[in-house]
C-alpha cells in the first residue's frame, strides 16, 4: 500500500480494509449476489458479507475508477 499511496496521492486514506468494502459494495451493484461476493471474499457466512456490502466504509467511486484508469496504465 506504501507504494500505492506515494504513486497515487488520491488513494491517501485508502486502506485495504476499505478497498474490501468498496469491492464488494460495487459488486453488488453490479448485480453480482451475495452468496457469490461472500465465496469471493472467503467469509463463511452471508450475514458477514452483508456487512461489507452497501456501507459508508468505501473508497468513493470517482477515485476508484481514476486509480483503475491510472493502474491500467
Amino acid at each position: 500500500m506504501k507504494s500505492i499511496r506515494k504513486r497515487h496521492k488520491e488513494l491517501a486514506h485508502a486502506t485495504p480494509h476499505k478497498l474490501r468494502h468498496t469491492g464488494a459494495t460495487l459488486a453488488k451493484q453490479a448485480g453480482m449476489s451475495l452468496e457469490d461476493i461472500s465465496e469471493a471474499l472467503t467469509h463463511s457466512d452471508t450475514s458477514t458479507t452483508q456487512i461489507y456490502v452497501n456501507t459508508s466504509n468505501v473508497v468513493p467511486i470517482a477515485v476508484g475508477a481514476l486509480t483503475l484508469e491510472s493502474l491500467n496504465q
